[in-house]
């Protein structure tokens, strides 16, 4: 029997579940379509308080950036508490909308209201506002996966689908697709967030290769969403933000919802299947296109080309530790991908929120900006991290080599900074109060920056000097005990953000100037050209 709830705790804890409320009986070159469903007012489960006003910020956002309304004509408009057959109907008239509007057309559908995950698959469902437990199962054809399909079927480039519910599960019979047909969506059956897969488009598929999409949830697989407005808020102000594309901005929104404190954490996450440069929501940014991510809560990557480089210093290069590599020429004999940044505290917050690693001290609380980089990390941490890190992914992440690290670091430069043989201020994050060859000095900062704060080096990574050291995989005595970190931090000197420079350290220590970026092999089908796309 199914439990009930009093109201009054309904409304202390706010959810956005599938909970039965006590007092319940049972034309432009690229087009640019937008449906805001909000439902509210359930008549088997419990009422929504912010849902109506969540469709509202959302529809005013998309409106602003360009979007018109589903219906092909005026400012996007909410619908808001829709019956089973009312939602169907509007879905199946945006499908022929994005079919009119032709194969350049970008669909928005963001709903918020009760959900549920159907089982344990993966697959979740919208639920309609005259929808009880008993009528669930009538209701599947408003499932990710069959609404996701049906949109795509109308030859609309890109679709985005924002599901701002629950995806708690719940014993109803998922709808049952035809396997060529699902596989022509997603490349393989649907098992959770997996961020940006790189899928294999069925030759016999019913979707263009050129098409892609995006489904962004307001929380984690089988996991609760409050209802406080959190999610929309942040989704309609990234939405407004300029220079960056959707993935950028579903990114931005993920980590700035999980670095909220409180006790509603939750961590939106994705599903991915984006071909080429995805569109953008004002603007796009300039550097974006070749970076990449395999799941919501993993660091943004690219990949770097085998090559050789410059490894250590020259006896006259100024600063030169006696610990430091004579340089030399080596050669990378693999690609492999590494971390556009710094890992931040909002990645971080996500594996400590999964319980899985310790919480550390760090920077939020005096800057709450989620890209401030994570650090008092130590090397057994930063291990626990990957492993995290890899089973969200279904990928194997690792740290650096040194020579990766340093191939990285350099850019192709043979100088002892990545930019030449002088620093100034404007370069990185370190002591400015101290000087390199007569350099200009500046103010003590005392604090790490976001980890974009800086110009990123040629091979587009940002901060490999300066902000926060960075583990690798290097070791400096026979049994591993003490590690190398390398590119110095906002407390070190200009001599130590040297690409050369080594710092070994306990690998079980942990200083407030410590932090991690990650890296990983890269797989068959993203080795060649020296940058990790997008698509397969």
């Amino acid at each position: 029997m199914q439990r009930l709830y009093p109201k009054i705790l309904l409304t202390l804890i706010g959810l956005i579940c599938l909970i039965p409320s006590a007092f319940a009986q049972a034309g432009s070159v690229n087009p640019r379509l937008a449906l805001v469903i909000a439902n509210s007012d359930y008549i088997a489960f419990d009422r929504l308080s912010a849902t109506i006003s969540d469709g509202t910020k959302v529809a005013t956002a998309l409106s602003a950036s360009g979007f018109s309304d589903a219906s092909g004509e005026g400012a996007v408009r909410v619908r808001s508490n829709l019956g089973l057959a009312h939602m169907v109907a509007e879905i199946a008239a945006f499908k022929k909308a994005l079919a009119d509007a032709g194969p350049d057309a970008f669909g928005v559908l963001y709903y918020s209201g009760h959900g549920v995950a159907l089982g344990t698959g993966g697959d979740v469902m919208m639920v309609p506002a005259d929808t009880g437990i008993a009528q669930l199962p009538s209701a599947t054809q408003l499932s990710r996966i069959q609404v996701t399909r049906d949109l795509m079927q109308s030859g609309a480039k890109t679709v985005l689908v924002v599901l701002d519910m629950c995806r708690n599960p719940i014993n109803v019979t998922p709808p049952v697709l035809d396997v060529s047909l699902q596989d022509s969506l997603d490349g393989a059956p649907i098992a959770g967030s997996k961020g940006l897969k790189r899928i294999i488009r069925n030759p016999e598929g019913l979707i263009r290769p050129d098409q892609g999409y995006l489904v962004a949830y307001s929380t984690s697989n089988n996991q609760v969403a409050f209802d406080n407005g959190i999610f929309s808020k942040v989704l309609a102000e990234e939405i407004s933000r300029p220079r960056q594309d959707i993935a950028e901005a579903m990114k931005r929104v993920s980590d700035r919802v999980a670095l909220r404190s409180g006790d509603t954490f939750q961590k939106p996450t994705f599903d991915y299947g984006l071909q080429g440069q995805p569109p953008c929501f004002v603007s796009c940014s300039p550097e974006g296109g070749n970076r990449f991510y395999d799941c919501a809560s993993c660091p943004w990557m690219i990949a770097i080309s085998a090559g050789s480089t410059a490894f250590g210093s020259t006896m006259s290069e100024t600063g030169r530790g006696k610990n430091e590599f004579v340089q030399r020429r080596e050669t990378v004999e693999k690609g492999f991908a590494l971390g556009v940044y710094e890992v931040t505290v909002a990645e971080w917050s996500a594996c400590t929120n999964d319980k899985a690693c310790p919480k550390i001290t760090n920077w939020a609380k005096e800057n709450p900006n989620p890209l401030i980089p994570a650090s008092s990390i130590s090397y057994e941490d930063a291990n626990i991290f990957l492993k995290w890190l890899s089973e969200q992914s279904g990928r194997n992440y690792r740290m650096p080599s040194e020579l990766e690290w340093e191939y990285a670091s350099r850019a192709s430069s043979q100088e002892a900074f990545p930019w030449g043989g002088e620093i100034s201020p404007s370069e990185a994050n370190y002591d400015q109060t101290a000087t390199y060859r007569n350099s200009p000095k500046a103010p003590y900062r005392g604090y790490p920056e976001a980890v974009n704060a800086y110009p990123p080096n040629s091979f587009g990574l940002y901060q490999m000097q300066g902000n926060v050291w960075e583990w690798t995989s290097g070791c400096l005595d026979s049994g591993c005990s003490r590690r190398v970190v390398r590119g110095g931090s906002f407390q070190s000197v200009p001599a130590e953000i040297r690409s050369a420079n080594r710092l070994a350290m306990h690998s079980s220590k942990r200083r407030v100037d410590v932090g991690l970026r990650v890296a990983r092999d890269l797989e068959l089908d993203e080795i060649g050209g020296g940058a990790a796309k997008l698509q397969q």
